[in-house]
């Protein structure tokens, strides 16, 4: 049974440690802008982050999100994927973009950046894992902003807590 217990440690740790491994680096994100181009599902257009398309990104978010005109602390070469989706009272969607951006420094998260004040709701989501970003748009009525962790982040955490769990329980 110790035995059992020591190899499936060493294999949530391993596991762990490969998850972790993606931290932006070669990251490919869903790139589209407008309702028709971003409602495509898995046919939307991917690209793998690079300076080009986080400039491309910013330019169509910044006249809504002013922060990203000017030079905010990111990590260089450390990327995240976003879906930005603003939609009036009425329900017009008046802004919709997928794509790349920097990550911030200091813990700062994209979707906790001031944007323009409008009427309406806001889905905003920014992670790390390839096409992260391509979720299912909210209905009517949800929650007006979201923040959505990487499933790899939630797949550590479970990992590392059934590890030390592991680790603490004593040994029969």
């Amino acid at each position: 049974m110790r035995c059992y217990a020591t190899i499936t440690t060493v294999a949530s740790v391993i596991v762990g440690l490969l998850a972790l491994a993606k931290t932006g680096y070669g990251l490919d994100c869903d790139f589209c802008y407008g309702d028709e181009d971003c409602s495509l599902g898995l046919e939307v257009p991917v690209v793998e982050c690079d300076e080009e398309s986080v400039q491309l990104t910013n330019s169509s978010l910044a006249s809504f999100i002013r922060p990203l005109s000017t030079a905010l602390p990111t990590k260089h070469n450390h990327y995240e994927c976003i879906h930005v989706r603003a939609t009036s009272v009425s329900g017009h969607v008046f802004l919709f973009t997928r794509g790349c951006v920097h990550q911030l420094e200091g813990g700062r998260h994209f979707c906790s950046l001031p944007h323009a004040a409008f009427q309406g709701s806001l889905e905003c989501v920014a992670c790390v894992g390839d096409r992260c970003n391509n979720v299912p748009v909210l209905q009517e009525g949800s929650a007006a902003m979201t923040r959505r962790s990487s499933l790899i982040s939630l797949a550590v955490c479970s990992l590392l807590a059934v590890s030390l769990s592991t680790l603490a329980a004593p040994y029969s």
